[in-house]
C-alpha cells in the first residue's frame, strides 16, 4: 500500500511539472490554428475602421436598407467582447444572436459561419482572446425606422436562416470537401456572389450567381457559361487567388482586392487549390434565358476615341497592359460581367495602388456621363471581348450617386506605376524625394540615374526609368494640388530621365551607340 502510495505521489508530481508545459504548447497551437481560421474567415477587414485598431470595429457597411456599423470586436469588456463566454460567442456564430440573446443583422454572416466546425470554433475563440483590448464604443445600428427594430430580424431568421454544420458529400474528393467549406462556410462567398431578394436573403437557387454590393458588382463565379471563372482552370483560379496575377496582367480590384491580399493569399496552397477545385466542379446552373439569349452591340467612335486618348498609353492600344503598370484588358473577365458595374466604378472612383499595381486615377471630373459610358462598352467588345455594350449615360449618372468619391491622392495622380521591391532602395527613394517639385534640376537627375544604374546593373533602361518614374509620381501627386500639375511634373522629370539615360549611353568621343 505504501508502495502504490509512493509511486503515485511520484507521478502525481511529475504530472503537476509536465502538464503546464504541455497546456501552453497545446494553447500556442491553437491560437495559431485560430489566427489561421480568422484569415480564412476575413474577419479583421470588416471589423477594422479606415485607420483604426485592428478588431476595434467602426466600419460603416452599406445595406439596401441603410448603414450598419460593424462591432467592437477586441476583448475589451466595456465596448467589446471582453465579457462574453465560449458560448456566448459560438452563440453569435452559429445563430445570430449576441450575449443577451437579441439577433443580428444578417451582414454578420453567420449564415454561413453556422457551418463552422468545432475545432475550428475553439481555435478562433482562442486567438481572438489574445487580441489587443480596444476601448472604442461603436453604435452598430443606424438603419432607420422600420428596419432599426431589432425584433423583426425574428421573423427573417424564421424564414431565412437554417442552422447547422458544413455536410461532407462522401461522393467527393477529400480535397473537393475542403474547398466546400472554405467556400460556404468560412470564406463565406455566397454572402458576397449570390444575389438577394428584397428582404436582404440570399437567393439560394442563384447560389455565386453575382450580386450588387454598394457600388461594386460581385461577379457570377458559378461555373456556368455566363461566369467569370468558366474560361480558366483550376491552376488559373489559384493563381488568382495567390494574387500571383503579374503574368497574365489580371490584378483583382474593388472589395476582391482586399479578399486576395488580406485572406486567400495568405492560405497554404493546399487550401487555395481546394477552394479551386470546387468552385470549377461544381454543377454549372441552368443556363437562362436571357444568357441564351446574349448579343453584342458594336461599340461607337466615341469611346474608341475617349479609350486612345486617355487609356491606350498605360492598358496598350490592344488592351494588351503591362506588368506593374496597367491591367491587361483583352480578355479580362472581370470586364464582361452581365452587369458593367464594376468598370463603372473603377473608372469614377479609381484604384489605389496595390501590389506590384500602381493607381488607376479617376475620371469623374475628366470625362462626361456620355463619354464613361461610351469607353465602359468600348472595353466591353474590343479585342475579342463578348461583353455587352449596354451602358448608358443614364446608368453613369446613376451610378455616380452610388460611387464614392475618389481620394484626393488619386483624383492628383496620374498612373504611377508600382515595381517590386528588388528595385528599388532607401538610397533612391531620399534622393528622388529631395527633388521636390518645382523646376527639375537635370544635373541631379543625371547623378541619381548613374548611381542606380550602378547599383542595378541587371535592369535595363526601361525598368531603370519605369522604376524612378513610379517613385517620384507618388511624391508628387501627394505634394501637388491637381492632376493636372502632377502629370506636367512627371513629363518633365521623363524628360530629364531620357536625357540622363542617352547621356550615360554617349561614348567618350562623342558618338553614340
Amino acid at each position: 500500500m505504501e508502495r502504490r502510495a509512493y509511486f503515485a505521489a511520484t507521478l502525481s508530481a511529475a504530472c503537476m511539472t509536465v502538464t503546464p508545459a504541455i497546456a501552453a504548447e497545446a494553447t500556442d497551437a491553437l491560437v495559431a490554428k485560430g489566427a489561421y481560421v480568422e484569415t480564412a474567415a476575413d474577419c479583421q477587414p470588416c471589423h477594422t475602421a479606415v485607420g483604426g485598431k485592428p478588431f476595434a470595429g467602426g466600419l460603416a457597411l452599406g445595406t439596401p436598407f441603410g448603414d450598419l456599423v460593424t462591432p467592437n470586436i477586441t476583448p475589451d469588456k466595456a465596448t467589446g467582447i471582453g465579457t462574453w463566454t465560449r458560448d456566448d460567442f459560438a452563440n453569435a456564430l452559429r445563430n445570430g444572436v449576441d450575449d443577451e440573446g437579441a439577433p443580428l443583422y444578417p451582414a454578420m454572416p453567420y449564415v454561413h459561419y453556422t457551418k463552422m466546425t468545432d475545432d475550428d470554433l475553439d481555435a478562433l475563440w482562442a486567438y481572438m482572446q489574445t487580441v489587443t483590448p480596444v476601448n472604442n464604443e461603436v453604435k452598430v445600428n443606424e438603419l432607420p425606422f422600420p428596419y432599426s427594430v431589432r425584433s423583426s430580424l425574428l421573423a427573417w431568421k424564421a424564414m431565412f436562416f437554417t442552422p447547422g454544420r458544413f455536410e461532407r458529400d462522401p461522393s467527393k474528393s477529400a480535397e473537393y470537401n475542403r474547398g466546400a467549406y472554405l467556400v460556404e462556410a468560412l470564406g463565406h462567398c455566397g454572402s458576397c456572389h449570390t444575389p438577394r431578394n428584397l428582404m436582404g436573403a440570399s437567393i439560394t437557387d442563384e447560389a455565386l450567381q453575382g450580386a450588387t454590393i454598394q457600388e461594386w458588382y460581385a461577379p457570377d463565379i458559378s461555373n456556368g457559361k455566363d461566369s467569370v471563372i468558366h474560361p480558366w482552370t483550376k491552376e488559373r483560379l489559384a493563381d488568382f487567388l495567390e494574387g500571383h496575377n503579374a503574368k497574365d496582367l489580371m490584378p483583382p480590384f474593388g472589395p476582391m482586392a482586399e479578399v486576395v491580399y488580406d485572406s486567400t493569399s495568405k492560405l497554404k496552397p493546399s487550401d487555395i487549390s481546394a477552394i479551386a477545385d470546387y468552385l470549377k466542379s461544381r454543377p454549372a446552373p441552368v443556363e437562362s434565358a436571357q444568357s441564351a439569349a446574349k448579343t453584342t452591340t458594336a461599340h461607337d467612335e466615341l469611346g474608341r476615341e475617349v479609350f486612345e486618348n486617355q487609356c491606350a498609353t498605360c492598358h496598350g492600344a490592344e488592351g494588351e497592359g503591362k506588368a506593374g503598370v496597367a491591367a491587361k484588358l483583352a480578355g479580362n473577365e472581370a470586364l464582361l460581367a452581365k452587369r458593367p458595374f464594376n468598370i463603372l466604378s473603377v473608372l469614377i472612383e479609381g484604384i489605389e495602388p496595390q501590389g506590384i499595381w500602381g493607381e488607376m486615377p479617376s475620371f469623374a471630373s475628366d470625362l462626361s456621363d456620355q463619354e464613361i459610358a461610351a469607353v465602359a462598352n468600348y472595353v466591353r467588345t474590343s479585342w475579342g471581348n463578348d461583353g455587352l455594350a449596354n451602358v448608358t449615360p443614364g446608368d453613369v449618372a446613376a451610378w455616380r450617386r452610388f460611387a464614392s468619391a475618389p481620394s484626393a491622392e488619386l483624383e492628383r495622380a496620374m498612373t504611377c506605376p508600382n515595381v517590386p521591391a528588388s528595385r528599388l532602395d532607401d538610397e533612391v527613394r531620399e534622393q528622388l524625394a529631395k527633388l521636390g517639385t518645382g523646376p527639375i534640376d537635370k544635373t541631379a537627375v543625371r547623378k541619381i540615374y548613374k548611381q542606380y544604374s550602378e547599383r542595378f546593373p541587371k535592369l535595363s533602361a526601361e525598368d531603370r526609368i519605369i522604376a524612378l518614374m513610379a517613385t517620384y509620381c507618388r511624391d508628387a501627386a501627394k505634394a501637388l494640388p491637381n492632376r493636372t500639375s502632377v502629370i506636367r511634373q512627371q513629363l518633365e522629370f521623363a524628360d530629364a530621365l531620357v536625357a540622363a539615360d542617352v547621356g550615360a549611353k554617349t561614348t567618350e568621343d562623342g558618338s553614340k551607340p
